[in-house]
């Protein structure tokens, strides 16, 4: 041990290697591992994915199970043998995004938004709270389109909310049967008390960021005018 430190501090005194600091992990000299860069798509880093409530319950060692691939079905592409009673029917899907102020906790706009969909017989999930809305939904492509439009459009009563904007992406009509959804859900707001009373505590701590500074704005606008005036 003693003539492995000579060798060290010998091998310090030219210069060689830099003096390693202690209250830090070895250093791993010509043995360093590589930076470690993001997947890229389409020129854009993929960071996190999109949040998906389905794909929360992940096996501690990363493994899914992976069932017996369903066999595709067959298309026919020949227009002569599609008629009244035989309809082609196209799939499609998109995640969407609503901001707004929404009433007793998203409630009453999470009942008409997920009663919309379900009389479309779109199939996916949906996260309603009080300030925002999210969800995923897939089926047919008339169905869709309508269910977009009654988002755009902003058909919720005035018990429900009220809707500022809609965003919509990974939009897709080229699905093919079976989807990944069997069923409409809902995703429930299931955190613990002490973790919804952090969240309230920081949005209060927000709120009255804001209203300092309006009242500061106001202030220094009505302080101008008075010199202006005098």
């Amino acid at each position: 041990m003693v003539l492995w430190d000579k060798v060290q501090i010998v091998k310090r005194l030219p210069s060689n290697t830099r003096k390693p600091d202690t209250r830090w992990r070895p250093e791993p000299g010509l043995f360093r591992s590589p930076k470690i860069f993001p997947a890229m798509r389409k020129g854009r880093p993929l960071l996190t994915d999109d949040w998906n409530p389905s794909h929360k319950f992940i096996p501690r060692s990363f493994r899914l199970y992976k069932g017996v691939e369903a066999p595709k079905i067959p298309v026919d592409k020949d227009s002569s043998n599609y008629h009244e009673d035989n309809l082609h029917v196209l799939l499609g899907k998109f995640q969407f995004e609503a901001k707004g102020q929404f009433h007793d906790k998203g409630e009453p706009a999470e009942k008409e938004i997920f009663q919309a969909a379900f009389d479309l017989h779109l199939v996916g999930w949906l996260k309603v709270r009080s300030d925002f809305v999210l969800g995923h939904v897939q089926g047919d492509t008339f169905a869709l389109s309508y269910f977009r439009k009654y988002l755009e459009e902003k058909h919720l009563s005035r018990e429900a909310g009220d809707i500022d904007w809609v965003r919509l992406w990974n939009v897709n009509t080229g699905l093919q049967a079976p989807l990944e959804y069997k069923i409409l859900f809902c995703e429930k707001d299931k955190r613990r008390y002490k973790n919804k009373k952090v969240h309230i505590l920081a949005q209060l701590e927000k709120d009255r960021i804001r209203e300092f500074q309006e009242k500061a704005s106001h202030k220094a606008l009505n302080e101008a005018e008075e010199t202006y005036n005098a």
